[in-house]
């Protein structure tokens, strides 16, 4: 397999690997009683201790030897919860904490559990760089805008790490921060947390003011208030020029299904039949609102027709060159592994490649080996040849959503390998080295564990790494119309 195909093929395989369906057994009988909870949720903590334990990359990291005590510790804690009350909240609570111990967006546990009516103070907040705003109110004298300084005697900054990052997220990434500040003007039933009861604004003109906050639960007609709340408007992927020398590039999504695949090979035959027009543009902007990854195929396919295939190409495997994938060879990983080969039988290059690490990992376990490492391709005389330079000089603005991570990293990694390329907007998220997840069923029914199945070793981008932007945009209001005011500014 040549050089090429294997990185067509590794997109596809993490898009599969990554989207399992999530369906929810049956319960036989449903707990009841709050010592019916209790043993539910102490009996699913073990078990997603026991499931990561057998399964996860990490237990056989020698770059990451602190995992195994991590994982007791996320155990560990979520028990705590769990003797402390009972309850299905409590299930939902505990295995939340379990998750945000390891603090990885790949691995952990989720519960299913029905979750009460969300109750608000009668205003929605959002974060914004490096405070919380409010975005919506139906409450007499708060405003969309104002700064919320903090609740009950303690900052924002400081609720937001005691209460919202306890159960949810990971507190060093400043894009989690954007993605979960909402959460702290919300009660969602948490056992574990007392509403806040008073809190303190500040207005756009610098008066200061405190409010007694009345709870009560969310109206359904402020939903339609809030889609704008996190990512803006989403645009259909597409090439417009919503101004004079200004093109628009909007990939609200890597997904891999009918419709990206028509929407995508459309789009890339309008950069080449305007690509004339493109090398002469003030600004390409290239929009990443909404996105939440998939396969990294359409942002490098993207990538080439506008800086060149053989530019692009030559630096993705410069970047890349170090970089070597570790499969976890446990027997349940190597079996789910060997299921794919079926589900992608009518994919030639798929189907090649997952054969490929089927057999390997097959190979690994029966030798009592812990990974299967993936063959190194050659890159012959990378160092030697001559890096052609790209006539594509126009300034690129690729805007970042906080909650931009995996496949939609992966574009920003290609993006950025060009000078004229400069982010904005949000800090985006982070990847783990540990990838390419699946799901397995927690004993109760109710929830799953989430076990990643390969370990990245020299990756470019490290564990935790996320890009910042280079012109940061902390607006509330992330329309397009907005965006776009903005960058003719710039």
């Amino acid at each position: 397999m040549n050089i090429k195909t294997k990185i067509v093929s590794r997109t596809l395989l993490s898009a599969l690997l990554i989207t399992p369906t999530l369906s929810m057994a049956e319960l036989a009988v449903t707990p009841q009683t709050p010592e019916q909870w209790r043993s539910v949720t102490d009996r699913d903590i073990e078990a997603a201790y026991s499931i990561s334990a057998k399964n996860h990359p990490g237990m056989f990291d020698v770059n990451n030897p602190v995992f195994p005590e991590l994982l007791k510790q996320a155990k560990a804690e979520a028990l705590a919860l769990s003797a402390k009350a009972s309850g299905p909240q409590v299930h939902v609570a505990a295995i939340a904490r379990f998750s945000t111990v390891l603090q990885d967006g790949h691995a952990g546990v989720f519960s299913s559990v029905e979750r009460p009516a969300r109750r608000w103070p009668g205003f929605s907040a959002v974060w914004r760089g490096d405070a919380l705003k409010v975005y919506y109110s139906e409450t007499d004298n708060i405003n969309k805008g104002d700064v919320i300084s903090g609740c009950d005697g303690q900052s924002t900054e400081t609720l937001m790490r005691q209460r919202v990052f306890k159960f949810h997220g990971q507190v060093t990434q400043p894009g989690h921060w954007w993605q979960q500040g909402w959460r702290l003007l919300i009660d969602e039933g948490n056992p574990f947390l007392t509403p806040l009861k008073e809190c303190q604004f500040i207005k756009a003109n610098g008066q200061a003011y405190s409010k007694t906050l009345d709870w009560s639960v969310r109206p359904k007609s402020v939903s339609k208030h809030l889609t704008h709340a996190y990512n803006g408007d989403e645009l259909t992927t597409d090439l417009t020029w919503p101004a004079q020398n200004i093109a628009w590039i909007a990939m609200p999504s890597f997904a891999n299904n009918d419709k990206q695949t028509h929407d995508y090979n459309n789009l890339y035959k309008k950069v080449a039949s305007q690509r004339t027009k493109l090398l002469s543009a003030k600004t390409v902007v290239l929009d990443l609102r909404h996105n939440q990854g998939g396969s990294s195929y359409w942002s490098l396919t993207l990538a080439k027709a506008l800086w060149g295939e053989q530019v692009v190409e030559q630096k993705m495997d410069s970047y890349s060159q170090n970089s070597r994938v570790w499969w976890r060879a446990s027997k349940d990983n190597t079996n789910y592994v060997k299921s794919l080969i079926d589900v992608v039988k009518d994919q030639p290059e798929v189907h090649e490649l997952i054969k490929e690490i089927a057999a390997g990992m097959a190979q690994s376990l029966e030798n009592n080996k812990p990974f299967y490492i993936e063959e190194k391709q050659s890159k012959s005389n990378l160092s030697e040849s001559t890096v052609p330079v790209s006539d594509f000089k126009t300034p690129v603005l690729v805007i970042v959503p906080s909650q931009c991570a995996s496949a939609c990293l992966d574009a920003i990694d290609v993006f950025k390998q060009f000078s004229n390329t400069q982010l904005f907007g949000a800090p985006s998220s982070a990847d783990s080295l540990y990838m390419d997840v699946r799901l397995a069923e927690l004993p109760s029914g109710l929830g799953k564990v989430i076990i990643p199945n390969k370990v990245y070793v020299d990756r470019a981008r490290g564990k935790g790494d996320y890009y910042k932007p280079d012109i940061a945009y902390n607006d509330i209001d992330w329309t397009t119309d907005k965006l776009l005011e903005k960058i003719k500014q710039l």
